[in-house]
């Protein structure tokens, strides 16, 4: 019998905990200058290609958030403003 109650939680594949593992070895700001950023900051975009071809998107179209607060800010936003343009 499957198990059904994770609590918003779930196994991770073991391909996805190894992918984890390593993000969290990349110590840079992606927003900085130096070696260190500019590594972090490749890491970054290849991750936003990659979102944005699961979802036919285009990358510029992919936006990564700190968290959930912010990316309903952002979504909110958007429907003030869409709702403005019409």
């Amino acid at each position: 019998m499957p198990y059904c109650d994770h609590n918003a939680t779930a196994p991770l594949r073991p391909l996805s905990r190894d992918a984890m593992a390593h993000a969290l070895t990349i110590t840079g700001n992606p927003s900085s200058v130096h070696a260190h950023g500019r590594a972090a900051r490749a890491v970054v975009e290849k991750a936003r290609d990659l979102v944005a071809r699961l979802v036919h998107a285009k990358p510029d179209q992919v936006i990564f958030t700190s968290g959930a607060t912010e990316a309903n800010a952002l979504a909110l936003w958007g429907a003030v403003e869409g709702a403005i343009d019409r």
